[in-house]
């Protein structure tokens, strides 16, 4: 008997317990009806046992009496937390749209599985030339720097995706289309076409970018070693430190033209890439990046040149197709090596970035190595107090203080200059010994939103003894160049 009134006393305390704990009223709370578990399945209790006289019975009746009561009360609870999940996860799938900084939707299941977003941007550039020497006139005009579209996603929770296709220049190439597990995090590990590792504003979004084009050797000595490519990558990403290591073949969109001869075959080039980048200082406002990256090519080709490169760049536009610096067909060439180094320093609005880059030649027995290099530097500050912010090795989007609306909110405004500078004189074709391309650039950036965003760059360029001007003299010229970008 004691037995068994000590079992009766802690069920009915045990009972008691969580009747008292779902009790907000009780405890002054206010909750919202997302957070607020409502007692709407509302167990019936039942009523209590009628004494039979027998004392033995009578406690029986009433412990069998209190473990009904717990189990109705039981159930009601469980039910209760199958809603309060069910909410929660219908609160996180929410959150995770709302920190989305995007126009597009975002669909995505309560469980957080699956996710389908359309991606596109949309650069339009006008461009006014004046001011030119030399033998060539840059053509003013309009087009679209790019017109992409796409689609991207998660799948069972460590799988992301995406497929995109560019319709700029009356062409359409598939830029992005690769598939990405990440369930060995902090390792990420991709398939397909992306961007290979290679400098800051290579890898950067050119969402991201605060310049209409890249510098000048970014662009260059990318188109034989970077950009996008058909391969696999390993990513190490930290909160501050980030090392990427990729093997890849060519771009999809690179082919032998029609008129090529079967003795012309080349194989399709390969190389590894690699880049590491840390952050010493990491906190808002306050950021000091540091990085280096570099890789090996081999099997390359100019055209249906085998064993050939050429590097070739125009003036910071692409609406006119005249290059200020060229080192013409090089031949003979087995291998390619470069090196870069970047750097990054955020201090409140203010902010400077950098690259140099330097890319080898190893040619075949009897033919000359030459080294062709690049560097550039500006300095940038949001006059509206914003401040720039990295994830994941590269900057990450500008969000303004205040979007542009008709409450009265300015956008963000941001003011720069850069000074950028390419040289390829050691190249062995004579016809462009020499040859070598610098520009200044003054730019006015206006972020309405995180998406959208109006670009004004000034640029003043010269470049010397390129195909632009046969007697050998400077080209020279400035452009007035703007842009309506929009992302989603």
């Amino acid at each position: 008997m004691r037995t068994l009134r000590h079992a009766t006393a802690m069920l009915a305390l045990v009972a008691a317990m969580p009747a008292g704990a779902q009790d907000t009223k009780a405890q002054g709370g206010d909750a919202t009806p997302i957070d607020r578990l409502e007692p709407a399945f509302g167990a019936v209790q039942p009523a209590p046992p009628v004494p039979t006289g027998n004392a033995v019975i009578d406690r029986l009746n009433a412990l069998e009496a209190k473990v009904n009561a717990l189990e109705a009360r039981n159930r009601d609870l469980e039910g209760q937390l199958d809603l309060a999940q069910g909410r929660i996860a219908a609160t996180e799938v929410r959150a995770a749209k709302g920190v989305q900084a995007s126009v597009s939707p975002i669909l995505a299941d309560s469980n957080g599985n699956f996710s389908f977003k359309a991606r596109g941007v949309i650069d339009a550039d006008f461009v006014a030339f004046d001011g030119q020497r030399g033998g060539y006139a840059f053509n003013s005009g309009t087009g679209f720097r790019r017109a992409r579209l796409g689609v991207e996603g998660t799948a069972f929770k460590d799988f992301n995706w995406r497929l995109e296709v560019d319709f700029a220049g009356n062409t359409v190439a598939i830029q992005d289309a690769y598939l990405q597990y990440n369930g060995f995090k902090p390792l990420a590990i991709t398939l397909g076409q992306f961007k290979v590792p290679f400098g800051l504003e290579s890898n950067n979004s050119d969402n991201y970018n605060s310049f209409l084009e890249r510098g000048m050797f970014t662009n260059a000595i990318g188109a034989v070693g970077g950009e996008r490519r058909l391969g696999a990558a390993v990513a190490l990403v930290r909160d501050t430190y980030t090392v990427t290591a990729s093997v890849s073949g060519d771009n999809e969109s690179v082919f032998r033209s029609a008129g090529a001869t079967p003795t012309s075959a080349q194989p399709e080039s390969w190389g590894v890439n690699a880049r590491a980048t840390w952050e010493p200082v990491s906190s808002p406002g306050r950021i000091l990046h540091l990085g280096a990256s570099g890789f090996w090519r081999t099997t390359l080709k100019s055209g249906d040149t085998a064993n050939a490169i050429r590097l070739t760049e125009r003036p910071n536009v692409r609406v006119d197709g005249g290059n200020i610096t060229d080192t013409g067909v090089i031949p003979n060439v087995e291998n390619l090596y470069y090196f870069g180094l970047e750097g990054t320093a955020v201090y409140g609005p203010f902010s400077v970035a950098a690259e140099y880059g330097k890319l080898t030649l190893d040619r075949s027995t009897g033919f000359t190595d030459p080294s062709f290099k690049g560097y550039y530097v500006y300095g940038s500050w949001f006059v509206t107090g914003e401040s720039r912010s990295f994830q994941g090795g590269n900057f990450n989007r500008l969000r303004p203080l205040a979007d542009f609306d008709s409450s009265g909110g300015s956008g963000a405004i941001e003011l720069l200059l850069r000074y950028d500078d390419f040289r390829v004189g050691k190249t062995p074709v004579t016809s462009r010994a020499g040859s070598y391309a610098n520009s200044i650039t003054g730019a006015v950036n206006w972020y309405l939103t995180s998406n959208f965003k109006l670009q004004l760059n000034y640029i003043a360029f010269k470049g010397v003894n390129t195909p632009l001007d046969p007697v050998g003299n400077r080209a020279r010229g400035s452009a007035v160049a703007t842009r309506l970008h929009v992302d989603w």
